[in-house]
């Protein structure tokens, strides 16, 4: 008995190793076993383990394992063979569950079974790569080894197509599944030079999907006639599953495009005239002056209705001697120009379309999507000081919004009655804050009218408390929406593909490999791509992190080699590059492991960032560039529940919600320096509250389509990776409570520390 399962016990013990008193039950176990051995050869005889000379791989995503997986490879072993099941990181495609968590699933699965194991997590072998293969074979060189496929991976899988050369998948022995009463593919058979034994799938097995498991799984049907009834007791208590599609959306082209002109275009003045100021009273007044004056121009255009204008911004570059002429304003001259030595960006007027007229459904907040590239693009230039001035005297209300939510002021005026539309702020060091709280949220969320108002007013909320850390400088808000179809247009074009699929499919000869949180679960057109899965990981005291692979995920060393696998060039993808914490990491292992890059693609690049990139030897291009950067929000981190930073805490408070700490009171001091006190605990409250509000109208909504409530164990199902802030380690949550609860609480233990924080 015990020759039968040695192999068994002594793999289950190096998966899952846990923690320190794991290490201890370890430590027994071995112990018990080496005192067993020692008995038995003492009184019993040499203890000989059973061992077999045919050796089947199993590779596949196994996402999950089902009954039909199992039945294959019960069918395998009984021919004689050792089965090795391999979960699969090669299908890019797929939007599958951690590494870690199939393989526990895997586990649990074939536990009752003695000559069938998980295949080594530390050695990936793509079936597509001959060096892999060769690698394998090396593994057992004296089994006969056979590689275990679906029918229909041999008719679909470039390995297959490709020419047969030394250790191609051509020259290895196959057992090849077939559905019942699916024809014998002979013709493919031909160019595998191996043996090939053939079995057929029962019939009560057929209809076994990843795809009905996850149907019944989203209307919390019983599926233990699909998986092993351990195993879905399993997926239901980690929250697994629920309204996840099987495959990764792929990027395509934005609803809008950018377009730069020149005001004397006439033929651009007509356009504007005939489409964004349509019915204006001062329309003509308006293009007139920015002819005179030559003002350049920044289109946002509506590619959806036929590139049609949704709005425009004037502006021009002025110099000291240039601001009395302007500003009409000695005193407000004479301030700016003590603000800024270099030439000023003037903007001389912000228009858009009015709600109603058809781009409103497609393009969100026009004038603050024009002022933000205008602005994104003079700080490339180094522009530290940009001015508004309405041409016409005054602006609409909207506009002046847009300017007060970037950071913009309304300066003293000498004349009290003059009543012109004038803002000044200082892009010197300016606060990036990445707008993506829309890619956190799952469908039909994500699309739900309520729910993207509340996030659209939230925004706007933020905005407005950002500004009051450090009034009159520039917070540059930018729309992740933007920043990823950017970075999908630079991607492609470095990959030389086009950004729109292809059908059928023709892949770039590099890979888009992300490693942070842009991109992540998303595909780029006609692209292998393929996320390094990182975490930034505090102690729980905060004073210090490590870069982690993400929770459930392989080592960081296990995904390179992955990477490593696909036999491509890299391009790194992430959405900032500032300190550059992730590549300090990961670089020196990538080129360890011998993995070329191309380029590291981002969304945002400061000075500091590209110092490093330099120092790194990196080849770096962003979508933005800020030479100076003060500090960086990113949305999601800043709202409980849904985004923010792991802790690290031996267990979960609840079920699939990981530890996390989000940088603001009361769960941390923020780390901001020069700011107010007050500011602090304004912008503190503004996220919880948002959180709470967005929380309220997400389980308003979840009540209205499922009829039940959206509490804490339920989160995975409206928020794609929900956490849970980290109260210390005796600290219990209860998941029958719903999270805007729980921020209720939060949000009034900051009020009661209110007085002490703003005073001291």
């Amino acid at each position: 008995m015990f020759s039968l399962c040695a192999k068994k016990l002594l793999f289950l013990l190096n998966e899952n190793k846990g923690g320190e008193l794991s290490l201890y039950y370890r430590a027994a176990t071995l112990s018990h076993i080496d005192r067993f051995i020692a008995h038995y050869q003492l009184f019993g005889g040499l203890v000989e383990t059973r061992t077999r000379e045919k050796i089947a791989f199993f590779p596949g995503t196994f996402d999950p394992f089902t009954l039909s997986h199992k039945e294959i490879a019960k069918k395998i072993q009984e021919l004689g063979f050792t089965v090795f099941l391999a979960i699969d990181e090669f299908s890019w495609s797929k939007k599958t569950q951690p590494h870690l968590v199939r393989r526990q699933i895997v586990n649990m699965s074939i536990a009752d079974e003695f000559y069938v194991h998980l295949f080594p997590d530390n050695t990936p072998v793509n079936i597509a790569n001959p060096a892999d293969l060769r690698r394998l074979k090396e593994m057992f060189p004296t089994e006969e080894l056979y590689i275990v496929v679906g029918s229909d991976v041999i008719h679909n899988a470039s390995s297959y197509k490709k020419d047969p050369e030394e250790n191609s998948i051509h020259s290895f022995n196959h057992i090849v599944f077939r559905r019942p009463g699916e024809a014998h593919p002979t013709e493919v058979y031909e160019q595998i030079t191996g043996k090939v034994v053939q079995l057929e799938l029962p019939q009560e097995l057929e209809d076994i999907s990843s795809t009905k498991i996850r149907e019944n799984i989203d209307n919390h049907r019983d599926i233990s006639s699909l998986i092993d009834p351990v195993v879905q007791e399993y997926i239901y208590h980690k929250g697994m599953y629920l309204r996840e599609p099987e495959f990764k959306p792929i990027l395509r082209a934005k609803a809008i495009a950018f377009e730069n002109a020149a005001g004397r275009d006439r033929e651009v003045l007509d356009e504007l005239g005939n489409t964004v100021l349509y019915g204006h009273p001062d329309a003509q007044a308006i293009l007139t002056k920015i002819q005179v004056e030559n003002d350049r121009l920044l289109i946002l255009r509506n590619t959806v209705e036929g590139e049609r204008p949704a709005g425009f911004v004037s502006y021009r570059e002025i110099g000291n001697e240039d601001l009395f002429g302007v500003l009409k304003d000695m005193e407000l001259a004479n301030l700016v120009r003590g603000k800024s030595s270099r030439e000023i960006l003037l903007i001389t007027g912000i228009y858009a379309r009015e709600d109603g007229t058809g781009d409103s459904g497609v393009i969100r907040d026009a004038p603050q999507q024009l002022l933000v590239e205008v602005l994104a693009k003079e700080l490339e230039k180094n522009y530290s000081f940009a001015l508004f001035v309405a041409e016409r005297g005054t602006a609409t209300k909207e506009v002046v919004y847009v300017l007060e939510r970037q950071g913009f002021i309304r300066p003293h005026m000498a004349d009290e009655n003059d009543k012109r539309t004038i803002y000044m702020v200082d892009m010197h060091e300016p606060l990036m804050f990445l707008h993506n709280l829309d890619t956190t949220i799952k469908e039909p969320f994500a699309s739900n009218p309520a729910v993207l108002d509340a996030v659209e007013k939230n925004h706007k909320k933020l905005q407005i408390a950002m500004t009051k850390l450090y009034p009159g400088n520039l917070v540059l808000s930018l729309s992740s929406g933007i920043m990823y179809h950017r970075l999908v247009d630079r991607i492609t074009a470095l990959n030389d593909v086009p950004r729109e699929p292809l059908v059928p499919r023709r892949l770039g000869k590099n890979m888009c490999v992300p490693f942070g949180k842009i991109l992540r679960g998303k595909v780029v057109p006609n692209t292998v791509t393929k996320t390094l899965h990182t975490d930034k990981v505090y102690e729980p005291d905060l004073n210090s992190f490590t870069i982690e692979p993400f929770p459930y995920y392989s080592p960081l060393k296990s995904q390179i080699e992955t990477i490593k696998s696909f036999d491509r060039p890299v391009i790194l993808v992430d959405d900032l590059v500032h300190t550059a914490n992730r590549l300090q990491v990961l670089v020196p292992q990538l080129r360890e492991d011998g993995i070329p890059i191309k380029k590291v693609v981002v969304g945002v690049l400061s000075g500091y960032g590209r110092d490093l990139m330099q120092c790194l030897k990196v080849p770096v291009e962003s979508i933005y560039s800020m030479p100076n950067l003060r500090q960086w929000f990113v949305e999601s981190t800043l709202y409980p529940f849904i985004g923010g930073d792991t802790v690290r805490r031996r267990d979960m408070k609840v079920a699939g919600l990981q530890p996390s700490v989000n940088m603001i009171l009361p769960y941390a001091a923020p780390r901001l320096s020069g700011c107010s006190r007050e500011a602090l605990v304004e912008f503190s409250a503004c996220c919880i509250e948002n959180s709470r509000d967005l929380f309220q109208v997400l389980e308003a909504e979840y009540r209205k389509m499922y009829a039940k409530n959206l509490t804490l164990s339920r989160l995975s199902e409206a928020v794609i990776l929900p956490l849970c802030p980290d109260k210390g380690s005796c600290m219990e949550y209860d998941e029958n409570l719903a999270a805007s609860v729980y921020l209720e609480n939060d949000l009034e233990t900051l009020w009661r520390m209110k007085e002490f924080l703003i005073k001291g």
